[in-house]
């Protein structure tokens, strides 16, 4: 059955597998100002270190809560977890699916990135960059996210007066 997320459903099922509460979910737009709102990465990096051989029982969780509620806040926590495992693109897919429904959001946006990045994919490096461009892009277009959609908004910002050129130097490489 999908629906809505009940309030304190998701929470307490998240407190009895993990043993801590899962904190408000804050969406970062661009307008904050700030690099980082959501807090639920690192807290789930920190349990996933002392709790290694529980990170497979929540991914399955994870997907179970994606199939019940398919919201920006449940593909974000599945992308976490996949993340955490290692599966760069499984992240990816989950990052994407949340950005299809809230494209404003910036933390979803740069977790998109770095899965790309690990994939071997300069579009990630694109989205750290011009992240401003990529997230106006998708908020006018508001469309499936694929790779070849990424593609698309890539070739986009590629062509925008307002990219910043650090993207197109070869000597930045190094760096990222």
């Amino acid at each position: 059955m999908q629906g809505r997320i009940q309030e304190g459903v998701l929470e307490a099922e998240f407190q009895a597998a993990t043993g801590w509460l899962l904190p408000p979910r804050v969406a970062n737009r661009l307008e904050a100002g700030v690099a980082r709102q959501d807090t639920v990465f690192q807290g789930l990096s920190l349990w996933a270190f002392d709790h290694p051989e529980a990170l497979a029982d929540m991914r399955r969780r994870a997907v179970e809560w994606v199939r019940r509620w398919p919201e920006p806040r449940t593909w974000e926590l599945s992308g976490y977890l996949e993340y955490l495992a290692g599966d760069w693109a499984a992240a990816a897919r989950a990052f994407m699916a949340s950005l299809e429904q809230e494209p404003e959001n910036l933390d979803a946006w740069v977790d998109l990135a770095f899965c790309l990045k690990h994939l071997g994919l300069a579009l990630g490096e694109s989205i750290l960059f011009d992240h401003d461009l990529w997230v106006r892009l998708q908020c006018q277009e508001r469309g499936p996210l694929t790779l070849a959609s990424l593609n698309r908004l890539h070739s986009q910002v590629q062509k925008s007066p307002d990219r910043l050129e650090a993207t197109s130097v070869r000597w930045v490489a190094p760096y990222l």
